[in-house]
């Protein structure tokens, strides 16, 4: 069973949540020299949202392939929603190997002083 599967480290792919005008954006940043294949994202968040306790639903996303170097959006947040945690399971293909990795975001993460994400150009969170 899982003894079984060989599931090597994942390096090269990230979750990044860059501004926009009234949300944020959500994105698989592949920044491997190879594309990944039959991308899925399971999304979920949990915490306090104005004093009760909040839990969203598990959004599962497809997003087939992400070409080298390469990124793609998934999901949109609201502003509010960055008070509470959110966790990311990717999982993906390189070739025949199946690599998955857990991704989580924390409030604290976020402050005013965001840092510069070089792939966008432009300010941002980066989970790795």
């Amino acid at each position: 069973m899982k003894k079984d599967l060989n599931i090597e480290e994942v390096t090269g792919v990230y979750i990044a949540f860059l501004p926009n005008r009234d949300n944020w954006s959500v994105y698989v940043i592949n920044n491997r020299k190879e594309p990944i294949e039959t991308v899925m994202v399971n999304a979920s968040g949990e915490g306090k949202l104005q004093g009760k306790e909040k839990q969203t639903a598990t959004l599962r996303f497809l997003l087939n392939d992400i070409p080298s170097e390469s990124v793609k959006p998934f999901e949109l947040l609201m502003p509010d929603s960055l008070k509470i945690s959110h966790r990311y399971w990717v999982s993906y293909y390189i070739h025949n190997q199946i690599f998955d990795k857990k991704f989580i975001y924390t409030p604290d993460m976020y402050d005013n002083d965001l840092d510069d994400l070089p792939v966008f150009g432009s300010p941002g969170i980066l989970l790795t």
